[in-house]
């Protein structure tokens, strides 16, 4: 029986994603995906899938039994052209905001914020404690109200001065606020930075889902020109602070992306400003069509109302959470939705 044209389309643009896949490296490998998720996955069949483990698709197992690692099969199938694979999908709705005029980018934006942690077990270990980022969106000109801590034991209160972290002895901890951004969009002053910043975008990197155990690993983006959000902001803050440019990594979250969690690079301007260099945002824009040109211009720092930072640095974490004195597995949930507006008085 022929293949339907459709099948020998995303077969084509598979290969292809395939020739330039940076494969999770054997000692990060998980193996967390069998033969028949992967298909949908990739948005393929099984022929397809046998013709991908025949060129070089990494996996494991017998024939027919293979598992494999579901960072390769997300990144294959975001590069692979088809418009078609659930990766490429879930990217162009999540991403859609994008698309946004620079006047909806700029605009202030209220949130409703909720971060959760709880542990993993079924039974908590002795002496607990859990660790949580609190959203600072004062560092951009924003705000945060009703700012409400409460933890496992149900005690909950406000938070009057907060710091970058918040933690309590328990198995769960809760932080929810009404968080308030806006953006702003400021010419690059020197000359140096705006090299850096060009130099930066014509590397063409792309974005790519990488093990916890590579996400700052900045050699991958010289070698292997791949990055996540947190090694590419190193990188990029490496060579600003190289050329005498104060720079640090942030990170914190950005409304309606898929990892809420991001990185991104504050400089210092030859004006004296600080500004934002988002340098993971322009390799976002490019797997989503008509996107706002501002966002690839290196020209610019554009720092949209969907980001909301801590106070912390790449290689923080947002959530951490202990038991018998040893980091532990636990459960994270993140929730940023539109802040519900006030009725008018009277009405």
């Amino acid at each position: 029986m022929a293949r339907q044209p459709g099948a020998v389309m995303t077969a084509a643009g598979l290969c292809r994603g395939l020739d330039t896949l940076y494969a999770v490296p054997p000692e990060h490998r998980l193996d967390d995906v069998d033969r028949a998720s992967a298909r949908q996955v990739l948005g393929c069949d099984d022929h397809t899938l046998s013709t991908l483990l025949d060129r070089g698709l990494p996996a494991s197992g017998d024939p027919g039994e293979e598992r494999f690692d579901s960072r390769d099969l997300f990144n294959l199938a975001l590069y692979s052209g088809t418009g078609t694979t659930v990766p490429e999908q879930a990217f162009a709705y999540s991403l859609r905001w994008m698309r946004s005029s620079t006047e909806e980018l700029l605009a202030p934006r209220a949130s409703r914020f909720a971060l959760r942690i709880a542990c993993a077990a079924d039974t908590c270990g002795p002496r607990p404690t859990s660790t949580l980022a609190l959203p600072r969106p004062e560092r951009c000109g924003g705000a945060v109200r009703d700012l409400t801590v409460e933890d496992a034991d149900g005690t909950a209160g406000p938070s009057g001065d907060p710091g970058d972290t918040v933690t309590r002895t328990a198995s769960q901890l809760a932080v929810t606020a009404t968080v308030h951004t806006r953006g702003e969009l400021a010419e690059l002053r020197s000359p140096e930075l705006r090299a850096i910043a060009a130099e930066f975008a014509a590397m063409d990197l792309r974005w790519v889902k990488l093990p916890e155990a590579l996400q700052n690993d900045v050699d991958l983006v010289t070698t292997h020109g791949v990055a996540s959000c947190d090694s590419a902001s190193r990188y990029l803050a490496q060579l600003c602070r190289r050329a005498g440019i104060p720079a640090v990594t942030r990170i914190g979250w950005v409304v309606g992306m898929l990892d809420l969690v991001h990185a991104w690079v504050e400089v210092e301007d030859a004006d004296g400003a600080t500004k934002v260099i988002d340098p993971v945002f322009a390799l976002f824009s490019a797997t989503v069509r008509d996107t706002n040109p501002l966002l690839r211009d290196p020209a610019v720092a554009l720092r949209t109302n969907r980001l909301i930072p801590t106070g912390l640095s790449t290689g923080r974490a947002v959530a951490e959470h202990r038991c018998a004195d040893e980091p532990t597995a636990a459960r994270l949930t993140t929730k940023i939705l539109p802040a519900p507006t006030r009725p008018q008085e009277g009405s």
